[in-house]
Parts: structure tokens; sequence; C-alpha cells
């Protein structure tokens, strides 16, 4: 199997990594799905990546046709919305790829196409993306190095299509500039980066600061470790081992809170919404969480806690409480 035809469905922060690494492969048919306005934004516009423009072809769903490869990187609350464009995209070959956060996307996405399509994957990156001039999108981020990238795998045992379509995927991802990982414990590794998203993500956006604040907070630092516990917790009662080697730990061993190649000032995806008064994945997160939780019979009151407050804040940015 020979991947030729790859399509992305979510143009943001963490699409933009494989629009800047599949822009450069000329012999790939390499097209941005999106639709309205902003499909209409980045056919005029494009986009800026690490200072360098891009203008990807950009159509929609029925016009593309069947892929071989579907990235999926909306935010969650759009996962929903795109499944007639999943469909669209798909036949008896596509794979699907899903690089969002949280641990159910890839179950959605089942339900919608049937079994078989579906490749388990993580992308670990620091991205940001803020409106530039004239509204064209501005994305920065350090190339991956080392245990970061986009890691992808199937779990055992590996039917004849698993390995047919993993080493597909390895001999395109050779060809390449981005960083990736083929995995033999791909389940554990995304709960692991659920583990982390929660833990690094959540109580710097309940604060408003940087992610040192980890290592020089004991309140800071408390709030992640309760709530990466109950994480462990309801991973425990799942069967899944969490496999924190993907992980870096955190300066003066505070946990991975923020590494050494990592300013302490960062502020992570949910704090950077917050920031440009966007709605959050917190539903995704602590959400998620506190369902399972219930459905497990497992208290998760940190994660409920923060649910809520995460909710207040985004009505905040939302004026509901600008009271007169």
């Amino acid at each position: 199997m020979e991947i030729k035809k790859v399509a992305l469905i979510g143009a943001g922060a963490i699409g933009s990594y494989l629009i800047w690494g599949l822009s450069r492969l000329a012999d790939l048919s390499f097209t941005v799905i999106a639709d309205g306005q902003r499909g209409e934004r980045l056919r005029e516009k494009g986009l800026v990546i690490n200072g360098e423009p891009f203008r990807p072809m950009v159509q929609g769903a029925e016009e593309t046709g069947p892929v071989d490869v579907i990235f999926v990187t909306v935010k969650y609350g759009a996962l929903s919305a795109i499944l007639p464009a999943v469909t669209a995209l798909t036949d008896s070959r596509t794979m699907i790829i899903s690089l969002m956060n949280g641990v159910d996307s890839e179950a959605v996405l089942e339900a919608a196409v049937g079994k078989g399509h579906i490749v388990p994957a993580l992308l670990r990156i620091a991205s940001h993306r803020e409106r530039g001039k004239e509204g064209i999108d501005q994305v920065t981020f350090k190339e991956p190095q080392g245990i970061r990238g986009l890691y992808y795998g199937k779990p055992a045992p590996l039917s004849q299509r698993d390995e047919v379509q993993l080493e597909a995927l390895k001999a395109f991802f050779a060809r390449t500039p981005l960083l990736t990982h083929m995995s033999r414990t791909i389940e554990s590794d995304i709960w692991a980066k659920f583990l982390f998203n929660i833990g690094q993500n959540i109580p710097q956006a309940i604060v408003g600061c940087g992610t040192g604040a980890y290592a020089d907070s004991e309140h800071v630092r408390f709030l992640k470790e309760r709530l990466e516990e109950e994480v462990v917790l309801v991973a425990k009662a799942k069967g899944i081992s969490l496999h924190t080697a993907i992980l870096e730990p955190g300066k003066n061993g505070k946990g991975a809170g923020y590494t050494k190649s990592e300013s302490p000032a960062v502020r992570h995806s949910t704090l950077q919404d917050l920031d440009h008064h966007r709605h959050t994945e917190i539903d995704m997160l602590c959400g998620r969480m506190v369902e399972m939780g219930e459905a497990l019979g497992i208290p998760t009151p940190y994660n409920a806690f923060a649910y809520h407050v995460i909710k207040a804040l985004e009505e905040k940015n939302d004026g509901l409480f600008d009271y007169e």
C-alpha cells in the first residue's frame, strides 16, 4: 500500500505541523478540508508557520473524495460536525489518524466509519496560534526532538491489515521531515498524554500563570498532583498502564510540569484559549474524566471542581458576568 493522497481536517496549531511537513512532498496530493468562511480565508490568505507563508490546497470533502489517510486535528467541540466530511473522505483503504487531545476521539470516529480505519496516534508538540495582520493565522512551534513528535501504532495482536497499514505509514513518514515514532504501547501512550494534558494544562489555566509555577508553587503543584491521581485511578480501573516514558521529567524533580528546554512562562492550550476568549477543550479533559469516574464508581472531585472553574471562566469571557 502506497500513500499518495492525504487530507487534513483542522488547520490550527496542531494541524499546522502537518501542513509544514506534508506540503514539502511534491508528489503527494495533500488537501486541507475546510468550508465556509474558514475555507475562504485559508484559500485567500493561507497561513504563516514559523515565519514561512503556506498556501495549501483547500477544498471541501465531497470535492476531494476518498483519500489514503485522513488526519483529524480539530477541537473536541467540532468533532461531531466533521463526521460527514470524514465519511465522504473514507473508502475501504482509508486510514484515519486523530491527533486530538483526549482518549475517546478514535471511538467516535470508528462509530462513524466502521472498524479497521483507525490508527491510534498522538502528537506531542508545543505550538501557539494567533490571528495576525490582515486576519492571517500565525502559528509557531519548536520542531520536536527526542521523545516528542507524532506517535502511532496499533494494539496487539496485529492483524494482517494492521501490519500493512503500519508499514505503509512508516514508509510514508520516512519521506517527510515530521518526527514520528511507531509505538507498540499506543493506548498507554495516549492515556499518558491525557494525564499530561490534565495535569499540565488545567492548574495553570485556573491560576493564569506560566508552567514554571509547577516547580515554584506548592499550591499549584498540589492541584496538578490531585488531578493526575484521579486520572491514574480511572486508567487503572480500565486496565490501562500509563506509559509515562513519553513524558519528560520536570525541573527539580517536580514532575512533568515544564522541562529543561521549556520556558517557565509557557502557557499551554487551555490557558491560550482563555487568553484569547475562546472556548476550551475542558469537556474532553476534566469533563470526560468525571463521566468515566461516574461510570466506574470512582470519585473525581478535583476534576469536577476544575471542570466547573474553567467553565465559569469561559462564561466570564463570554460576558455573562458583565454586570452594570
